[in-house]
């Protein structure tokens, strides 16, 4: 952080101080030091180098001691990133993060060697750490040094207004030292104070183009990163971004709200709907708005938190941070079916906190038939999960407040004026040739829908794309001649990508650019290798049939390595992040698709650099495409039919999990389709293709069926070339939806917070099925050779809870109980007090019958038997012979009905009974389930 240090000289006073440059040209640093004794002329700003400016005051609080300042752009911080704000939130001293300061004291200053009375300032940087329990009755940060310490307080002026960072985070400026600490304890004023004036903030997003946003710094190693601001379609989509107020949804803010507010210590929930729905930006707001400090106490903080790294930047992940958390801590968890592993570790870490702040888990994805039920037969009832609500999105909520016309010109107003922000703010283009002012949105006549601005249907994603291809249509020419609102989107991404090649001094070749961003969309990258295959693959894809005229030069593979992670750079530990959002990423790699007649997909995915993690991400970023782009998913089917035995487990196995019903269907008859295609080519292998077309049917048959979890006891095989084997797959039993009734969450009558109390009879199909409470969802899933694909390694066991209220087993114990005294009475009046009782073999049949039905009840509702012979038998031979008895007492009793009649009335009476004694076992006392090792 030293290259944002610069030295701040009031001439007139004088005084000298440190600050900080939080973007080009906006410095932070203390009042007293720019401003003492209300001096509020402009002051000299000059960097380690040398290079001084002058700068005025943007934005002052003589109470916080706080002034921004601004200056040259250019002169000062060019080409830096701008700042991001944060705060220390958790106590964990197994991990408390290093912080670092840099400035100009006092002790440092030497006499100039030719000028008389005059002074040359040196920098120095410290390290240290902040205690959160240090100073914190007085509102500051206490900065405890580590490294470094002076005799007195004094020799540290000249330090003032000199920014902390912590994991790159500045946290806090510094306005005075301790004398009783000798030097040794600095004080800082945080950067969560100065949020709380809102003149602050607007400053910062009126200099920069960006809100600041006050981030958990000691967590930022686990959490994602919102990305720099840019003038691409992207960043202006991205639901993190927050370009556009958050339309419509108030029921469901609400809601959230109220559920974070509960008195439950922890709680999770999941958010669902289809792509495009605006359920990030709806946790984003979320996010926000308890973020703010509370009424009536502006330095309060409220809550804390962020959406989880997929890739955390720390490896092993230091989640038990998470525990100690001094706020309210709220997560958000994206694509949270394919995140199963690392969501069971967080939930793990906080089922053993013991501290009194409430942390909320929020799950999001698409659909929960595949995931949820069995997270929440592991979960609900715990530590971490009351009853399990869900939260289901639907495409009308985003304007359920509004209309069409009035969502369209907000988004096109708003993305003006962002645009228009982002130019001001140095971050400009040179394709427009209109001038751009923020319009006051006309609702009048409602809005004119041009070809360039039809929303493609009713998501308010499609809304917003067409009010930003509406907007850029109107600054260039060139983007109006388009016929749809993603063409217009892609082609202001194109000039986004010309700016950053040509700044790089390469040559800009748009088709080439086009190949590299749809496999790096696709692909992804964790490491910096994963990244220089993914390049080398796309290049040997797109110039496919001309290798001798088209090698992979090392410069120019690096080259675009550098342009790929500066057009699209992570927010987590992942070496690059990708286009977005998806609907648009998967149009411009369905464009690159169509241009390849249809070949890229299929030369891409089998691409020998690419390693099996980035073949999983590309085949699950080609499934979840597969509602709004046809064509990938068939481009994909293709490529695994012509390689089924490197991509078909992945695809048909893997990647079918993490899909939700609907979707995962369709994506395996796509397989099977390709594979029966490929099947009729001369060369094809019919061993090969028995094989996978098992594999692809057992995986549809227990999709079509309902049953969910499945694919975690499916043994992949490799193809036999003699006699292919299929291991069927025993799944975890039907979909569950989410359970209300917690009693805290707020009763919204317009949200689905699903009941499944009527739920519990789905249950009973549950007899032989295996249950997996953690899932492997990775990459490393390899096959089992065909030799020991038959012989199943022994599994360890489990108790699983099923998900039944309270007064759902009260009701099922009391059916059984009922049943019971039916059974008891039938049986003793007919061996007792009747004619048959004057044999005394048959006095003891009414017990043992009474024991059977207790042993069924028992072993088969608290154990998942497999389906052998006499498993299946001996439930109707019990309840055969209690038919018996009923027979036999209505013989007693001269009940005048046909005896086929009256055996099928019994048999009604006590099968429900049977049923519900077996399932009131398993409710009170759990399952005993197979699970993988």
């Amino acid at each position: 952080m030293e290259v944002r240090t610069v030295e701040v000289i009031n001439p007139r006073v004088p005084t000298f101080g440190s600050g900080v440059l939080v973007a080009p040209g906006l410095v932070l640093t203390a009042y007293h030091v720019a401003c003492p004794g209300g001096d509020r002329e402009p002051v000299t700003v000059r960097d380690k180098r040398g290079q001084a400016a002058e700068a005025t005051i943007a934005w002052a609080d003589a109470d916080l001691d706080a002034v921004l300042l601004q200056t040259d752009r250019t002169v000062l911080g060019a080409s830096l990133p701008i700042v991001r704000f944060g705060e220390l939130t958790c106590d964990y001293p197994d991990a408390r993060p290093v912080c670092s300061m840099t400035g100009f004291p006092r002790a440092l200053r030497r006499p100039h060697p030719t000028l008389p009375d005059a002074f040359v300032d040196e920098v120095l940087a410290v390290d240290g750490n902040i205690k959160p329990a240090t100073s914190s009755r007085r509102g500051y940060y206490g900065f405890e040094l580590t490294n470094t310490s002076l005799d007195s307080a004094e020799l540290w002026q000249g330090m003032s207004g000199a920014g902390a960072f912590c994991n790159e985070r500045l946290v806090g400026v510094a306005t005075f030292a301790s004398d009783f600490r000798h030097g040794g304890l600095l004080h800082l004023m945080p950067a969560a104070r100065l949020f709380a004036s809102p003149a602050f903030t607007d400053t910062v997003t009126a200099v920069t183009g960006m809100t600041p946003q006050l981030q958990p710094a000691d967590l930022r190693l686990l959490l994602d990163d919102v990305r720099d601001p840019r003038l691409s379609t992207s960043y202006l989509l991205n639901a993190r971004s927050a370009v556009v107020p958050l339309t419509g949804m108030t029921a469901q803010l609400d809601a959230l709200e109220a559920w974070c507010r509960t008195s439950r210590p922890t709680d999770v929930t999941a958010v669902t709907g289809i792509a495009g729905i605006g359920k990030t930006r709806l946790i984003t707001e979320l996010i926000h708005r308890l973020g703010q400090p509370r009424p009536g106490s502006p330095t309060a903080r409220g809550w804390t938190g962020g959406f989880l790294a997929d890739n955390p930047l720390q490896q092993p992940p230091h989640y038990r941070m998470l525990a100690t958390s001094k706020y309210p801590l709220l997560l958000a968890v994206d694509y949270a079916e394919t995140r199963r592993d690392q969501v069971d570790q967080v939930l793990d870490v906080l089922a053993a906190r013991d501290t009194s702040q409430p942390v909320r888990v929020l799950l999001l994805a698409r659909g929960r038939d595949n995931w949820w039920p069995s997270l929440r037969r592991a979960r609900q009832g715990t530590a971490v999960m009351s009853t399990g609500a869900t939260v289901d999105v639907d495409p009308a909520d985003a304007l359920a407040e509004t209309t069409t016309e009035h969502a369209f010109d907000t988004a096109k107003h708003a993305f003006a004026e962002r645009i228009h922000t982002l130019r001001s703010a140095g971050l400009g283009d040179d394709w427009a040739t209109s001038p751009l002012l923020p319009d006051t949105p006309d609702t009048s006549t409602g809005p004119v829908f041009t070809a360039a601005a039809e929303p493609a249907d009713d998501t308010v994603i499609s809304l917003h794309m067409a009010a930003l291809a509406d907007v850029l249509a109107s600054l260039h020419d060139d983007f109006a001649r388009y016929d749809n609102p993603m063409d217009v989107l892609i082609a202001h991404e194109v000039s986004y990508w010309k700016r950053i090649v040509e700044a790089r001094g390469e040559h800009f070749d748009e088709k080439l650019m086009r190949t590299l961003v749809a496999v790096q969309t696709v692909t992804g990258a964790t490491k910096l290798h994963n990244a220089q295959a993914a390049v080398t693959a796309g290049f040997d894809v797109h110039h496919a049939g001309f290798p001798d005229a088209a090698p992979n030069d090392r410069r120019l593979l690096a080259a675009y390595e550098d342009i790929l992670t500066a057009a699209y750079p992570s927010g987590d530990g992942a070496h690059w992040g990708s286009m977005g959002p998806d609907l648009l990423g998967a149009a411009l790699v369905a464009d690159v698709e169509d241009t390849s007649g249809g070949q890229f997909i299929e030369r891409l995915l089998p691409h020998p650099y690419l390693e099996e993690h980035q073949q999983h991400r590309a085949l699950t970023v080609l499934a979840r495409a597969t509602p709004t782009q046809p064509v990938l998913a068939a481009g994909a089917a293709r490529a695994v039919a012509a390689a089924p035995d490197k991509l078909l487990p992945l695809a048909a196995q893997t990647v079918a999990a993490e899909l939700d019903t609907d979707i995962a269907r369709d994506w395996l008859h796509g397989l099977q389709d390709a594979l029966d295609e490929r099947a009729q080519q001369p060369d094809a292998d019919p061993d090969l293709h028995t094989w996978a077309t098992n594999l692809v049917s057992t995986s549809l048959t227990q999709v079509e069926t309902g049953l969910g979890d499945y694919f975690d006891s499916l043994d992949q095989q490799q193809p036999s070339r003699d006699e292919p084997e299929e291991e069927p797959g025993i799944d975890d039993g039907p979909d569950e939806d989410g359970l209300d009734g917690d009693g805290d969450a707020s009763d919204e009558d317009d949200l689905d917070w699903d009941q499944d109390e009527d739920e519990d009879a789905d249950d009973e199909q549950e007899g032989n099925r295996e249950e997996t409470a953690d899932r492997d969802d990775g990459p490393d899933r390899t096959p089992v050779a065909p030799a020991t694909a038959g012989t199943p390694a022994p599994r360890p066991t489990e108790v699983v809870h099923p998900i039944t209220s309270r007064a759902a087993r009260i009701a099922l114990t009391t059916v059984a109980l009922g049943h019971l005294a039916c059974v008891a009475f039938i049986t003793g009046n007919v061996a007792y007090f009747s004619p048959y009782a004057s044999e005394p073999t048959f006095w003891l049949l009414p017990p043992s019958i009474i024991c059977a039905h207790l042993f069924i009840g028992s072993f088969y509702g608290h154990r998942q038997l497999p389906a052998a012979p006499a498993i299946l038998i001996a439930p109707p031979v019990v309840l055969l012979m209690t038919v018996g008895f009923g027979l036999m007492f209505s013989d007693v009793h001269r009940a005048n009905i046909n005896p086929i009649v009256m055996g099928v009335a019994w048999a009604s009476l006590f099968s429900p009974g049977m049923l519900a004694l077996t399932y009131a076992f398993r409710a009170w006392f759990g399952q005993i389930q197979f699970t993988d090792a």
